[in-house]
């Protein structure tokens, strides 16, 4: 999961931990002046993905 803002970087990071195809979650940016209630928003916003990709993967290892 990374920001809007740091996609480039997170594409970079995938690609050199060998997963180029990985999509990272994305939340809007920034973060740091949010309220943790706003933080607990976002959060509840990707939540779904979050799980989603953690089940596929471990689907995909087991296979």
């Amino acid at each position: 999961m990374t920001t809007t803002e740091f996609l480039a970087a997170a594409h970079a990071q995938c690609a050199a931990l060998g997963m180029p195809q990985y999509e990272p979650i994305l939340v809007s940016h920034p973060i740091q002046p949010k309220t943790p209630e706003e933080v607990r928003a976002l959060a509840d916003q990707v939540i779904d993905q979050i799980v989603a990709k953690l089940l596929k993967q471990r689907v995909q290892q087991a296979a």
